[in-house]
């Protein structure tokens, strides 16, 4: 086969193809590029999602009138200069490609002036310059047009101007984060996203984008030559990390490792800024310069593992008894047809195990309906425990109970063959968590997180069969700036799941939510676990997803095994508890129930 040298009109698209893969791309090229000449006010305009036109404008130290053609040119760059210096790279940039890369994809229009010089602009279309002196402020203005338009295999593959704003959105955010001295804009359609002030407060940048509440935490840590700078933010749900090596925004696989190995348990919003020695890292292994190898990579397991433990655990999560709500009243209409839930789908079990789960109480022996069902071993002489298991739940007349065999019949059947309440006495909580029971039949004890999972799941379960309320909320829910954008993309789907949303002031707010468990009081956290739901991109109709992901979320905000529960939250989890359908086994399979009946502390202590 022969050698042919590729032509430059092909092999300078097939370059731009690593660099720019869509709106957001060229973005990040540009904002490094603003923030190695040193400017101090950067403002991002896009419109239709930057598809049609991206303008970045600055105040940085602009390009000389006779350099304009250079920075078009591939490989010329004002940033290194020589084999060395890629040793100890201190700027963002340094190949000369971003510029040369955009020209080959789309019109691109640079406006620059150095401070007591004279302006210029080039323009460069289709392999053709256009050079000429103009007047224009001090600092740079570069114009994108028409991103991809020779492409139709590129453009088919962007996403829609909403989902490509958010991604440009999350660049800009990144940088204002790492840079809270410069003051940042993001304008899309005319409209303002978001802006900061450019006052060196990191705190209040984060507090900008990601919400003030919960305060975002802070803390510091070394491990042998790298610094980190850790600041946290606890959301219900998975990670959103933000990690930056000497100044560079990165989405390093080893780093986004590091945090969900060491701190598992604390989710939520993540900024790690990482400083070391230039000589340690090599930033020129990703194309888009997206990742960096270092050195010492365990270093960075170390410095989060020791940030991780400084900080505190998620707030703790409250029963549904204490919270209260700024809800109205669900009204009575199902907001969409379409959110039924059908039978299957969901990840949870609504059966007892076959086999008895490690570590059950020895000797277990199940109460059983008309037709025995055995879930545990055959009880062992002079045992003292047994598990509570669950009757064998079967379709019953109206009126006609479940029959119960012995050791006891202190589980009543209601009207239509539901279970009743179990007389019960609260006895207290134990120092390990678990709740301590008197009933007619002996002593219960159950474990308050896993019954509380069973109660939340059940609830969802029956809204999403009932086909779903929405609540509006008394006081409209402002939204930080990345989480609107997210809702935009999404909102179609969202509003079809009972969310309502309108603008106030140019913000976004959300106005009514799905009754999901009564947490109308977090609507932000709920927008969350759905968005995280949706963007996950699973099977099935979205709204389908969105329940299984909210009976997920529930169980997640169930009362933990620590959690001090007052005599009377105790007694509302067991009469809810023994309201379910599946009262003995949380929604994953563990018991929720322990029991230890009369006759057993008599055979114990030997009496007759």
């Amino acid at each position: 086969m022969e050698i042919r040298l590729l032509p430059e009109s092909v092999w300078s698209r097939i370059a731009a193809g690593e660099v720019v893969e869509r709106p957001a791309s060229a973005v990040k090229e540009m904002v490094e590029n603003s923030l190695d000449a040193g400017a101090l006010r950067i403002r991002v305009r896009l419109w239709d999602g930057g598809r049609l036109r991206i303008v970045v404008e600055d105040d940085g130290c602009g390009i000389a009138f006779d350099d304009l053609a250079l920075a078009l040119t591939p490989h010329a760059t004002s940033k290194i200069a020589e084999l060395g210096d890629l040793e100890s790279i201190h700027t963002l940039g340094y190949r000369g490609e971003a510029l040369p890369s955009l020209a080959a994809v789309a019109a691109v229009e640079i406006r620059s002036r150095p401070e007591g010089e004279e302006g210029g602009i080039i323009r460069a279309s289709k392999g053709n310059m256009d050079r000429t002196r103009v007047a224009c402020p001090a600092g740079t203005r570069v114009q994108v047009d028409e991103i991809f338009a020779d492409f139709p295999a590129r453009l088919k593959f962007l996403k829609s101007a909403a989902g490509e704003l958010r991604r440009a959105a999350g660049v800009l955010r990144e940088y204002a984060i790492c840079r809270p001295e410069v003051a940042f804009a993001l304008e899309h359609d005319g409209r303002e996203i978001f802006a900061t002030d450019g006052c060196g407060d990191r705190r209040r940048v984060l507090e900008r984008l990601w919400g003030s509440e919960p305060a975002p935490q802070k803390v510091e840590s070394e491990a042998g030559r790298l610094k980190l700078e850790c600041w946290w933010q606890p959301r219900q749900g998975r990670n959103d990390i933000a990690a930056f090596v000497n100044g560079r925004a990165v989405t390093d696989p080893l780093v986004k490792g590091a945090v969900g190995a060491v701190a598992r348990e604390l989710t939520g919003n993540w900024a790690l800024f990482f400083s070391l020695d230039p000589a340690l890292i090599d930033v020129n292994i990703h194309p888009a310069k997206a990742e960096v190898r270092f050195r010492y990579p365990g270093e960075v397991f170390e410095a989060v593992r020791a940030a991780a433990g400084s900080l505190g655990g998620p707030a703790p999560l409250r029963f549904e008894g204490r919270s209260s709500s700024r809800s109205v009243a669900a009204h009575s209409g199902g907001f969409s047809s379409s959110i039924r839930a059908g039978s299957g789908g969901w990840n949870f079990s609504d059966t007892e195990p076959e086999e008895p789960r490690r570590g059950t109480a020895a000797g277990a022996r199940p109460y059983t309906g008309a037709a025995p069902r055995p879930i545990a071993p055959a009880p062992a002489s002079g045992s003292l425990f047994s598990r509570i298991a669950g009757p064998d739940f079967r379709e019953s007349g109206p009126g006609e109970p479940c029959s119960f065999e012995s050791p006891t019949e202190s589980f009543q059947a209601s009207e239509g063959g539901e279970l009743g309440t179990v007389e019960a006495v609260s006895l207290g909580q134990m120092s390990v968590g678990y709740l301590v029971f008197d009933t007619p039949e002996g002593l219960a004890v159950m474990d308050p997180h896993a019954a509380h999972e069973r109660v939340e799941y059940e609830r969802i379960r029956r809204l999403a069969k009932e086909g779903g309320r929405a609540q509006a909320l008394f006081i409209t829910q402002p939204l930080p700036p990345t989480l609107a954008l997210e809702a935009e993309e999404y909102r179609e789907t969202l509003e079809a799941a009972g969310f309502a949303f309108e603008s106030v002031d140019g913000a976004l707010h959300v106005s009514s939510v799905p009754t999901v468990s009564g947490f109308a009081s977090e609507p932000e956290s709920l927008l969350r676990a759905s968005l995280a739901a949706l963007k996950a991109e699973g099977d099935g109709d979205p709204v389908e997803l969105l329940w299984r992901a909210w009976a997920t979320w529930a169980c997640k905000r169930a009362v933990k095994l620590t959690t001090r529960l007052s005599l009377e939250e105790s007694l509302a989890l067991w009469r809810e508890l023994h309201a379910c359908e599946q009262p003995f086994f949380c929604p994953h399979g563990r018991p929720t129930l322990l029991r230890l009946s009369a006759s057993q502390l008599s055979e114990h202590f030997e009496r007759e």
